[in-house]
């Protein structure tokens, strides 16, 4: 029997929480292979992807194969599958990667799947969600075409010369977990994400009793009047453009109600404990 030496590190602590989040297991409730597909399946290849990543810090495809070989035995032991030296050719990894961005259906349902999975499995608090987007610049060659996710918009880089793709972002707060998230045309307006992304997070969470939290190019009549209708809760600055600088101004000095005093009651622990104001102790 030969004797084989692997460096552990933090290969098991990484393929333990992929596999508690049951990413394997969605993916392959979701992407089924071709009948000629064999060895590891899209679930657990992709689980294994992950870790050779976020392990190695790079995410080209053509370094994972030999890196899966070096740490075949830790990865067996802990994973309990059978691990060929073959299953993570650059060829294979390209054809899942190929899979994963071919239906935009079946990649909304796996953010779906694995946003509740780990909403009701770790308890997370949902009363807050944030979305934003930002944009991508790539050095790639324009082929004047109004189709594909590379087109040219406007820069938060300042490089407008570049074309560039957009990447959307929504996050539970306090923990800032990401709860979906969605490539865009590097020319569609950031203001028609807002509507669509906070009926996904609606649909993941499983109720409108949330705070939306967004920029104020969220604060469009439009959107706050769709998520009122649909019975959500939103907080976005106004953009200070055209008439809304003079009508805060107005509300402010001229209220249409009168000014209510609004007090936070300390909690319980707060009230017994001292406090230091001004290099006193105050009891």
């Amino acid at each position: 029997m030969e004797n084989r030496i692997e460096r552990v590190d933090s290969i098991p602590l990484i393929i333990n929480w992929l596999m508690k989040m049951q990413v394997h297991k969605i993916i392959d409730g979701i992407y089924v292979p071709h009948k000629n597909w064999d060895g590891l399946s899209y679930g657990q290849l992709a689980v294994l992807f992950l870790t050779y990543v976020l392990y190695s810090l790079t995410h080209r495809l053509s370094g994972m194969e030999s890196w899966l070989v070096k740490h075949k035995t830790v990865i067996e032991r802990v994973t309990g599958w059978k691990v060929g030296d073959k299953d993570a050719t650059d060829d294979r990894l390209g054809r899942m990667v190929e899979v994963f961005g071919e239906d935009d259906d079946k990649s909304t349902e796996f953010q779906l799947q694995s946003g509740r999975h780990m909403i009701n499995a770790y308890e997370l608090p949902t009363e807050i969600v944030r979305y934003d987007t930002t944009s991508f610049n790539v050095y790639h060659q324009s082929n004047n075409s109004d189709d594909g996710l590379l087109q040219f918009g406007h820069s938060k880089n300042y490089r407008p010369d570049l074309l560039q793709f957009k990447q959307g972002l929504g996050t539970l707060d306090p923990a800032g977990i990401p709860l979906i998230t969605e490539t865009i045309p590097g020319n569609k307006a950031d203001d028609r994400c807002y509507i669509p992304a906070w009926r996904r997070m609606t649909e993941t969470i499983g109720h409108p009793d949330f705070l939306y939290i967004a920029d104020c190019k969220a604060a469009s009549l439009e959107t706050r009047t769709v998520i009122d209708r649909e019975e959500g809760c939103y907080l976005f600055p106004l953009p200070m453009t055209g008439d809304t600088p003079k009508i805060l101004k107005e509300l402010v000095l001229n209220p249409p109600e009168e000014p209510q005093e609004i007090r936070l009651e300390p909690k319980r622990d707060e009230e017994e404990k001292p406090h230091v104001v001004g290099g006193r102790i105050c009891c």
